[in-house]
C-alpha cells in the first residue's frame, strides 16, 4: 500500500464523515435550534482555549474574520460569549466562553450524542465493536498527522 492509495481512501472517507456530520447536525438542529453548526464549533474552540483572539479563532475555524465577527456578535448578544479588548493593543479583541455558553454548549453536545446514539443503534453489535475500535485507531493516527 502506498501513500497515494491511503490518500485516496482518506478523501473518500472524509466525504462520508462530512455527510454524517451534516446529517447529525441537521437532526440535532431539528430538536433544538439554539445553536447553528458554526456557532457550535465556535463555542467548542472557545471552550478548548478558554479565550482567543479573533484572528486565531478565525484561522482555527477556517472562516473569514468578518463572518466570524458577525457570528460572535450574535453569541455575545445571547450572553454565550464575552468580548474583551487587549489593554496593550486595542486592535486585538479576545473572545471567551461564558458560564451560560458552557451550559448551552454542553447541552448541545448531549443532543449530538443522542442523535449519534440513534444512528449507532441501527448497527449490529459486531459493527458497533468494529466502529469503536476503528474510531479510536483513527483518532490516534490522525493525531500523529496533524
Amino acid at each position: 500500500m502506498n501513500n497515494k492509495e491511503i490518500s485516496i481512501s482518506i478523501l473518500n472517507n472524509i466525504d462520508s464523515f462530512y455527510n454524517l456530520i451534516k446529517i447529525v447536525n441537521k437532526d440535532r438542529y431539528k430538536i433544538d435550534k439554539s445553536l447553528t453548526e458554526k456557532q457550535f464549533f465556535a463555542l467548542s474552540e472557545l471552550k478548548r482555549h478558554n479565550k482567543m483572539e479573533l484572528k486565531n479563532l478565525s484561522t482555527q475555524l477556517h472562516v473569514s474574520t468578518s463572518s466570524l465577527c458577525i457570528l460572535l456578535n450574535k453569541l455575545v448578544e445571547k450572553k454565550y460569549v464575552y468580548r474583551e479588548e487587549d489593554k496593550r493593543d486595542r486592535r486585538n479583541t479576545f473572545y471567551g466562553i461564558t458560564k451560560e455558553g458552557l451550559e448551552v454548549f454542553d447541552e448541545q453536545v448531549m443532543k449530538f450524542v443522542d442523535v449519534i446514539d440513534e444512528k449507532i443503534d441501527k448497527l449490529s453489535m459486531e459493527d458497533k465493536h468494529k466502529l469503536l475500535i476503528c474510531m479510536n485507531d483513527i483518532g490516534e493516527i490522525i493525531g500523529k498527522m496533524i
